[in-house]
């Protein structure tokens, strides 16, 4: 896609999605950079309109990553995106209006070889054929309707740069679906949790139908769908991608889970160096586990495996790096404010 290689054993690639519309060109650009200045160069946006189509030609022609134009209900939109050299176009082909529609698609992307097109079957938009014969959105329905897809592409087109899409708002349904994708085709999956909500709530709900899928090896490439800005949603996916050993750069923070030994502000020197972390893109640097202990008797050995880190005691802290203690302070707050600095000093700032 693009430039972008997804599937074939490449490493699963993030995507996002902007919310500003393309009539407000200078902000769409201004948030699609946003993304790629957190490391994402796979940036969807909305296309609804043909009014909007001067806006999509700009955004194209000034980001720097790929652009993904996302289609419902009107294939023209589908074309005039083609035409306006995005990388990507998402469509589902229970909206547009029928199998010559998707013929006429299908014919325009053969045209552009570097551009890859979407399959997009969500729980939301499955055809009214499909949710009466399965009495509501299931895998079994999502299975159909993308399988049906896929073969009628490639038999009746002989187009293979595509992939496909099954979500659902349902965890378990969506891992079902892309379970069964995966045993019958080999095309290049793109999932996610869609509707997954915003908050605590929308980031545990996508994590856990995410990385069920990348441990078992079907994500080719995915977005973290949340109610949030679009920060929210790459730091996420980064720290899923890094929780699973899938990222090996980056930082990466261990603490204790407090107890009756813990001394000291270890709650909330975690979470000044968690927030300090996404300030400085971690996901974006060299590989360094950092440690934030609450014990000078088991802190540093405990995280023995961190490279660095500070261990909090009664009215003091300890700095180790590789579990063995480096330097002692009197002052924690000192202690918290040299790891910092050790860390600015790995990272090269």
């Amino acid at each position: 896609m693009g430039k972008v290689k997804i599937g074939g054993g490449n490493p699963p690639v993030i995507q996002t999605m902007i919310t500003t519309p393309l009539t407000r060109k200078d902000e769409a650009l201004a948030e699609a950079n946003r993304a790629l200045d957190l490391g994402c160069n796979v940036v969807r946006t909305a296309f609804k309109h043909i009014d909007e189509l001067n806006g999509l030609q700009y955004l194209v022609a000034n980001f720097k990553g790929e652009i993904i134009a996302d289609i419902h209900f009107d294939y023209k939109l589908a074309l005039a995106a083609i035409e306006a050299g995005v990388s990507g176009v998402r469509f589902n082909p229970g909206n547009v209006g029928g199998a010559d529609k998707v013929d006429a698609i299908i014919e325009a992307a053969k045209k552009r070889p570097e551009l890859a097109v979407r399959i997009g079957v969500n729980g939301g938009s499955l055809d009214k054929n499909i949710l009466k014969k399965y009495g509501g959105v299931t895998w079994e329905g999502l299975v159909e309707s993308s399988l049906f897809w896929a073969d009628y592409i490639e038999k009746e087109h002989n187009f293979f740069n595509f992939k496909i899409s099954a979500k659902a708002s349902n965890v378990m349904e969506t891992v079902a679906a892309c379970r069964r994708i995966r045993e019958n085709s080999d095309a290049p999956l793109h999932v996610g949790i869609t509707e997954a909500g915003g908050g605590k709530h929308g980031i545990i709900k996508g994590t856990a139908g995410i990385a069920i899928l990348l441990n078992e090896g079907l994500v080719d490439t995915f977005r973290v769908s949340l109610t949030a800005p679009i920060e929210e949603e790459l730091r996420t996916a980064n720290m899923i991608l890094k929780s699973l050993g899938i990222l090996k750069t980056g930082g990466e923070i261990v603490s204790c889970p407090t107890c009756g030994r813990t001394h000291g502000k270890v709650i909330e020197y975690y979470n000044r160096l968690e927030a300090w972390f996404d300030e400085e893109k971690w996901w974006m640097k060299p590989a360094l586990k950092v440690a934030v202990m609450g014990c000078e008797v088991n802190g540093p050995g405990e995280a023995r495996e961190a490279d660095l880190g500070i261990a909090l005691g009664k009215e003091c802290a300890l700095y180790f790096e590789k579990g063995e203690i480096v330097k002692k302070f009197d002052d924690q707050d000192e202690a918290f404010s040299f790891l910092i600095g050790e860390i600015q000093e790995i990272w090269g700032r």
